[in-house]
């Protein structure tokens, strides 16, 4: 394995200042210059970085070099794209304007280089500086390994030397395992391998914060790596830096103190280990440093540096561990003050904080607020805006069963994102690499070496899905190892942030070296709890060992082969929809928002971001919404061992509904033939055992469930599992199975009943093998179709239509299946019905209705279904409860209030309101015990006698908290209770009132007490 190379700077040791021109004709989008940034405001800090500093990241895809290493004549150097120049400049003008300097500073404009007489050499005056500096940066590289040609008056025995050459090095900054944007970095920074005087002068740096620059070059090579001679040519960079006197001069803005790292918030990872101060013509001799942190504590600040002669007069110290950290978890502020500062017209002292941050974090978590039962239309909601955001956003995401399975077939719907790089393809054909298909996804390394990452480039694919994993959720994935030595790692990761930051979970798989898997290996990792992405990352763990790469071994299986990836116990949020807005602060979500039509009994995550610089930040917490609609259940998860009242969205079409309470019990069953405990199974076979204890034909224990037909006569044995399981639509049928000598025309059949063992459906199937298998193999079914349906299961062996037997074998023949479980599902103990009349509101769960007394921590499955006549409809949604005997038994407090509340919460019900606008109040449905969520106008009875007019209608009873009355009018303008009475028996209400002269109308009059 190439060990890591050193990377080399050198600054320019004169006092001559030179600047920076714009690129002409760059073909970079993002602007590259004219910036201005507050650095006390943290967002814009952010935001700044992100729109402008990694607008010039990928750099190394746009340079378009032209030259080449093989020849050293004119030429050879050749050039860079504009696009790269631009993101040169743009960051090198990232740094000034975060300094607080003019941020105008131009690269390449076609400028020519200074010229002085005391010059040894001197290339004609119409040389250009970016055709100087790109000399230079070949030179650099040619001579490498000897360094002669970083020196600033290299020899002329360097190698592709020239006078230009000699020029760009003399005035400008040099690096060798840098270049562009890169090299700006490190310039800024002061902090590569092998630190020298140069970087403690800061030298670098003074020239890039140089007040009156306003034209730079940049000449720079990308770097090679030859992998049959192991030559490495590390990439290179030559930056012009020094100006011409006085025509490339801007000191129009007046001095200023520049320190580094810049006041206010600072990205940590551009942190230094030697902060800096710099100010025109300063005399820094005799000053002083008294540097803190966040609690007031004086920290050790060795002054390292007070030369002068690199652009600006600065004074450079070094600070310790805890303030050159790289990256830190909170925002970490110091407070520097430097006294005894000399110098016509200059300060005498002056003071800044710094304040270092994650530039991935921002304060602001937006939150959204709303609703928690919306309907089927939908509803309004709000968030939480970020200050400074370019935008928010609004994601609605569908919880969905996490049923699929990620393979690399074509054609396959799959939501892998790619994010390796090199030359091999992620979706392989390897001979005997693939598990299922014919494709699987592969990780490995393109190359021994890369000059870019100075080391080999990790490869990384992602699953792009959010995962919400239950309490036993885990990552399921085969895999198989090929060339691969132990230093060469696969790594499952996941992130709770978006993908911002990432965490490994399960253990890491280390390579074998030349031998690898002789097959593909099972594993099983448990997720943290959600929402999580998962990825995949293959690494070098020790950057001295040996590797096998593609490139070395383009036809051989290196690196290690990934399939079949999917999840147990686990849902998934599916992303439809998405609403954006500059200073959004409320959107409305429903079925055109979502992108998908709202349905009863979704449960949607409504989840706000905001956008800072072109970066989207990690959601914020989901308001978690369940769709209320029809038949859609609705009271407390832990009802109290009387039982509980829930309220349900009546189904305007029913004629009335069947409830249907379900006793869960565990999942976590196993069937595995073994004597203890003993199968729930009843078997139906003829002249052998159903449990084996064949050598090699178990999969744990030491049984397992044995078919075959073992006559000529037979047509089917088969053994079913009596349990009742109710699936979920993630859950599958697993077990192992090997066959043994069996006809061709014998197959095994997996079966599901839905009606108590009456009919059965084979949901897979096996044909039989004239030679036994060589291992038992896992089988994996979808249940999907059978999401909320109680089943049974069996496995048959069936001989086809015309087909005949093999001779039976009592020890070899048929085929043997083995620790056969059902995932995320629950068995049913037992099960109710009861009927729900049309003008029902709520439904009670109690002993009558589930058919036995509540068990404390049972777990209980209610839901209901529409009846249209004799025709059932379609089940709503579930709603499990598991009765607690912690719930006391609920306090009823007679009312309006408390009826609205227990029996219809979902409604939102008030005295004056008419929720199902029926022209009823609601109010007025409570003193009549009619459904408020049904439209039923009830008519009254008329009756006219003795000079009275009476009106009357049933009522079921008197309910507690109402005045019954009503009223009299003779122009339905103007109306009386005068000389009114009310009777109330045998399960009615009367109300009369004097006729009138000419006759009279009459209302009831409802109100609270």
């Amino acid at each position: 394995m190439l060990s890591q190379r050193s990377n080399f700077l050198r600054p320019v040791p004169c006092i001559v200042l030179t600047s920076l021109f714009c690129v002409s004709g760059s073909g970079a989008t993002a602007p590259t210059r004219g910036f201005v940034v507050d650095t006390s405001d943290r967002n814009e800090v952010v935001a700044f970085y992100h729109a402008t500093y990694m607008a010039s990241e990928g750099y190394q895809d746009r340079i378009a070099w032209t030259g080449n290493y093989s020849s050293l004549t004119a030429g050879a150097e050749g050039t860079v794209s504009g696009e790269f120049a631009g993101d040169v400049e743009r960051r090198l003008n990232y740094f000034r304007a975060m300094c607080g300097l003019p941020a105008n500073m131009r690269v390449n404009t076609g400028a020519t280089v200074r010229l002085a007489s005391e010059d040894a050499f001197q290339p004609s005056a119409n040389t250009t500086k970016m055709a100087a500096a790109q000399r230079s940066a070949l030179m650099i590289v040619r001579t490498y390994p000897d360094s002669g040609g970083l020196a600033h008056s290299p020899a002329q025995s360097c190698k592709a030397w020239t006078p230009a050459a000699w020029n760009a090095n003399r005035y400008g900054n040099l690096s060798l395992g840098y270049f562009g944007p890169g090299a700006i970095d490190a310039y800024a920074k002061e902090d590569v391998m092998g630190t020298s005087n140069w970087n403690l002068d800061a030298g670098h740096r003074r020239w890039l914060m140089y007040q009156g620059s306003t034209d730079f070059a940049t000449g720079d090579t990308p770097g090679d790596f030859v992998p049959g001679t192991n030559t490495i040519r590390p990439p290179s960079n030559s930056f012009y830096v020094v100006p011409k006197n006085g025509s490339e001069l801007d000191k129009s803005a007046g001095p200023a103190f520049v320190s580094y790292p810049a006041k206010g918030f600072f990205p940590a990872k551009l942190n230094t280990p030697f902060w800096s101060l710099s100010y025109p013509d300063a005399d820094f001799s005799a000053a002083t440093v008294t540097m803190k942190d966040g609690s007031g504590n004086t920290l050790s600040t060795p002054v390292v540096s007070r030369r002068i002669g690199y652009g600006d007069n600065a004074i450079v110290w070094q600070v310790p561990t805890l303030a050159a950290v790289k990256a830190v978890t909170a925002d970490t502020t110091f407070t520097v003050k430097i006294s005894n500062i000399r110098g016509s017209g200059v300060p005498t002292e002056y003071s800044w904080g710094v304040t270092l941050i994650d530039i991935a974090k921002i304060h602001q978590t937006p939150t959204v607020s709303g609703a928690s039962t919306p309907s089927v239309s939908g509803a309004s909601y709000s968030m939480t805006p970020v200050p400074g955001a370019d935008e928010m956003r609004a994601g609605f995401y569908l919880r969905k069963p996490a049923t699929w399975v990620e393979t690399a077939e074509d054609g396959a719907i799959t939501r892998v994102v790619d994010r390796t790089g090199g030359s091999y393809p992620i979706h392989a054909t390897n001979a005997d690499y693939v598990k299922s298909g014919a494709k699987a996804f592969r990780l490995t390394f393109p190359t021994r070496y890369d000059v870019f990452v100075n080391g080999v480039p990790e490869q990384i694919f992602e699953l792009g899905r959010d995962l919400v994993p239950g309490p036993s959720g885990k990552l399921t994935f085969a895999y198989r190892r090929g060339l691969m030595t132990g230093a060469s790692v696969l790594t499952v990761e996941t992130s709770t942030d978006s993908g911002f930051t990432w965490t490994p979970v399960g253990n890491p798989i280390a390579g074998l070296g030349s031998k690898g898997d002789a097959a593909f290996q099972d594993a099983a990792i448990a997720l943290p709890s959600g929402p999580v992405r998962v990825r995949f990352r293959y690494r070098l763990t020790d950057p001295t060992s040996a590797i096998y790469s593609h490139l070395d071994y383009p036809s051989q299986p290196t690196g290690i082969f990934i399939d079949d990836i999917g999840v147990t116990d686990c849902t998934w949020l599916e992303r439809s929809g998405q609403v954006t807005g500059a200073g959004l602060a409320s959107f409305n979500f429903n079925s055109a928002t979502a992108g998908v039509t709202l349905a009863s009994g979704q449960e949607w995550w409504v989840r706000s971001r905001a956008v800072l610089g072109g970066k989207a930040f990690p959601w914020g917490p989901a308001k978690v919404v369940t769709i209320s609609g029809p038949l859609l259940l609705n009271g407390p998860a832990l009802p109290p061992l009387s039982g509980a009242d829930y309220s349900f969205v009546p189904d305007t079409t029913a004629t009335g509904y069947k409830l249907e309470v379900a006793n869960l019990g565990p999942s976590n069953w196993l069937e595995g033939a073994e004597k203890s405990p003993a199968p729930q199974v009843t078997a139906d076979v003829s002249n052998y055992s159903v449990y084996s204890n064949l050598k090699g034909y178990f999969k744990t224990g030491a049984q397992s469930f044995r078919l075959g037909l073992s006559t000529a006569a037979d047509n089917e044995d088969s053994f079913v599992i009596q349990r009742q399981i109710l699936p979920a639509a993630s859950s599958t049928l697993d077990f192992w199975v090997r066959r043994g000598a069996m006809s061709k025309t014998n197959r095994l059949h997996a079966e599901v009943s839905t009606d108590s063992g009456a009919t059965w459906t084979s949901v897979w199937n096996l044909p039989g093998l004239l030679k036994a298998d060589k291992a038992l193999a896992k089988k994996s079914i979808s249940l999907a179709a059978y999401a909320d349906r109680p089943i049974y299961v069996r496995f048959a062996v069936r001989k086809d239509a015309g087909g005949t037997n093999l001779k039976w074998n009592a020890k070899t023949s048929g085929v043997w299946i083995d620790d056969i479980a059902v995932t995320n599902a629950a068995s049913v103990l037992s099960l109710k019905e009861s009927n729900v009349a049309s003008n029902a509101g709520h439904v009670r769960l109690d002993a009558s209705t589930a058919g036995q007394s509540l068990q404390n921590g049972a777990s209980i499955r209610l839901r209901m279904r529409p009846l249209h006549g004799a025709t059932p409809g379609v089940w709503g949604p579930a709603l499990v409860v598991s009765p607690s005997s912690s719930t006391p038994d609920p306090i009823v407090v007679p009312g309006f209030s408390s009826w609205a509340q227990n029996e219809y919460p979902v409604f939102n019900l008030s005295f004056e309101g008419d929720y199902d606008s029926d022209g009823q109040a609601d109010g007025v449905e409570y003193a009549f015990s009619r459904n408020p969520g049904a439209p039923d106008p009830m008519a009254d009875a008329l009756k006219v006698d003795a000079g009275r007019i009476e009106i009357s209608r049933d009522l079921a009873q008197q309910r507690d908290g109402i005045n019954y009355s009503a009223e009299w009018s003779d122009d339905l303008a103007n109306w009386s209770s005068a000389d009114v009475e009310i009777l109330i028996e045998n399960g009615k209400i009367h109300a009369s009132a004097p006729l009138g002269a000419k006759g009279r109308y009459m209302r009831w009059k409802i109100t609270q007490k």
